[in-house]
């Protein structure tokens, strides 16, 4: 299996400026990729980082494609609108959306990607893509299979702790050295509740992707938000029993060189732990 990321950064895009260097981590929001088999493929959310992972894909020929959301927040869906294997007809597009607790009736991301190309704020709207999109939604705990050959990627789901509601993913399948998996969990503020299903969901990955936006100073004021520290999510990784922790999401205020402080402190931390930890960067391509 293969996993990149198109997209690390939290909130907002965040252009790399003198002021602001954001080439080392990356500056385009949420959107990550999983490969396998011999054309198996998922996207995870619609940042900013979906142009380029459909540009890519563009080039390769594919046509069929599966976007799997956390939750319906813009900084997760407000790059499908310059996703360009969307305004080909021949295309086809299976977008699947969580059923978050405590939300209206009908499909979430089904209305937020209808809004957000509605006037007076985008002037193509929905109607004018011409691959065949269609959508269905995911219920908290509900697992998932997609195959590609011989090879299934078995995908689970379980509720973070952010507002309005979020699903983080664990995804299982064949590595290269037997059976492997990971866990993308951003907007996430950790607990470490035993208990908590995406706790025991993350229970013994081989990889936990976390959300790690914040330093504790910053948590201190902004606890609620939704989001975690790089020391909180290596608490999870422990309590989880995971063996190896990525931080994503960076926040659109933290520059290379901060996020270089914060990453290896983040490392010094894990080796006490036991854990291998470090940041993300976006074109990071991993190998499972």
């Amino acid at each position: 299996m293969k996993f990149t990321f198109w997209g690390t950064r939290g909130s907002i895009p965040t252009p790399s400026n003198p002021q602001t260097p954001t080439q080392e981590y990356g500056g385009d929001t949420t959107c990550v990729s999983l490969e396998w088999g011999r054309d198996g493929l998922l996207l995870v959310d619609a940042g900013t980082g979906i142009r380029r992972a459909g540009f890519h894909w563009l080039q390769s020929g594919r046509k069929n494609f599966t976007i799997l959301f956390t939750h319906a927040h813009w900084d997760h869906l407000q790059g499908f609108p310059f996703f360009a294997p969307a305004y080909l007809a021949g295309n086809s597009i299976e977008v699947l959306s969580p059923r978050l607790p405590n939300r209206p009736a009908g499909n979430i991301i089904e209305k937020a990607l209808y809004a957000q190309q509605e006037e007076p704020f985008f002037p193509a709207g929905f109607p004018e893509l011409r691959a065949n999109i269609t959508f269905r939604e995911v219920q908290p705990g509900e697992e998932l299979k997609f195959s590609s050959g011989k090879e299934t990627v078995r995908v689970q789901s379980a509720l973070t702790r952010h507002p309005g509601g979020c699903l983080a993913y664990r995804f299982d399948g064949l590595g290269r050295n037997g059976p492997s998996s990971l866990v993308f969990a951003t907007d996430n503020e950790p607990p470490i509740d035993p208990r908590s299903p995406l706790l025991k969901m993350t229970r013994g990955a081989d990889l936990l992707i976390c959300d790690g936006q914040y330093t504790e100073e910053e948590h201190e004021k902004r606890r609620g938000w939704g989001h975690g520290t790089p020391s909180l999510c290596l608490e999870q990784t422990v309590a989880a029993q995971a063996k190896r922790l990525l931080v994503t999401h960076f926040d659109p205020g933290h520059s290379d060189s901060q996020l270089k402080k914060m990453e290896d402190a983040l490392i010094a931390a894990g080796q006490k732990r036991g854990v291998a930890a470090t940041f993300a960067r976006q074109n990071q391509e991993i190998l499972l």
